[in-house]
């Protein structure tokens, strides 16, 4: 086997890349199988996500890497330190992406804060998420996606398929093209908004809570019945009998069949029709 032959071989079972530069620096990661859909994985510590679908066949990503924050929060200014010495700022970038069987995993250090904006093919499921200084943002994709995001915001625009999202401290917001017809989606947030437009025909049980916010829809919801929670047999007590009401409101879009399930704390809940 030839040097050429090897090198392909490589490519379509097990695809590596580690970068270690300036500033920025944009790769691309070709798929074992352009012509099927792919998935995309990634979580890091800092850094926002951007991901955009496109016409292509392979995935392109591009790091860019952010200013640093030393340890009190501060930015660096180069004062003084030490007796008398300059810290040295490190602007250096490091991330990998690793490809097998159309499956892209992304990996970022976890010190300093990377930004990421990605193009994947446009069938393509997502799991992605950050924690600290960057929003996600996911347009134009069609597939599952599990998307978290615990201090920054999440939107979601003109997408298709199914979503399972949460953000702690920022709102949700998402724009459906079509849905996955028999997927139950989730959608959670403690001090934020939730925000989804759905299209007008889809046919789904609703299941809505927010403690401290209020809840708006435009769909012709039909309401369902809610039957107090009943326990039985706490280990702690015994035999014990405990029941819980819970203030959920549960109903029926066009008829109903997958469950879609909205909770928060301290934020809206918005279902649209479009």
């Amino acid at each position: 086997m030839n040097t050429k032959k090897i090198r392909l071989t490589l490519v379509s079972t097990f695809f590596l890349i580690a970068v270690n530069v300036l500033a920025q620096e944009t790769v691309r990661v070709p798929l074992t199988n352009p012509s099927k859909p792919g998935t995309l994985k990634m979580g890091i510590i800092n850094g926002a996500i951007t991901v955009k679908g496109t016409s292509g066949e392979e995935v392109i990503i591009k790091g860019i890497k952010r200013e640093d924050i030393i340890g009190d929060g501060y930015r660096n200014t180069g004062k003084k330190s030490k007796k008398g010495l300059k810290r040295i700022s490190n602007t250096s970038l490091e991330f990998s992406a690793e490809e097998f069987d159309n499956v892209v995993r992304i990996h970022s250090v976890p010190t300093g804060t990377t930004d990421f904006e990605i193009q994947v093919p446009k069938n393509f499921s997502l799991k992605i998420s950050t924690i600290n200084r960057g929003e996600i943002l996911v347009e134009n994709v069609n597939g599952t996606m599990d998307i978290s995001n615990v201090n920054g915001k999440i939107t979601l625009k003109d997408i298709s398929g199914s979503v399972s999202a949460d953000a702690l401290n920022k709102d949700i917001v998402v724009n459906f093209l079509k849905v996955t017809p028999t997927a139950v989606m989730a959608f959670s947030s403690l001090n934020g908004d939730i925000d989804v437009t759905f299209p007008k025909t889809i046919k789904a049980d609703i299941k809505v809570k927010s403690d401290r916010g209020e809840i708006y829809t435009d769909f012709d919801l039909k309401p369902k019945s809610s039957k107090a929670k009943v326990t039985k047999g706490n280990s702690k007590r015994g035999n014990a009998y405990r029941v819980k009401v819970e203030k959920w409101i549960k109903g029926s879009i066009n008829g109903g069949r997958p469950e879609f399930l909205f909770k928060n704390f301290n934020g809206d809940v918005i279902i649209r029709s479009n």
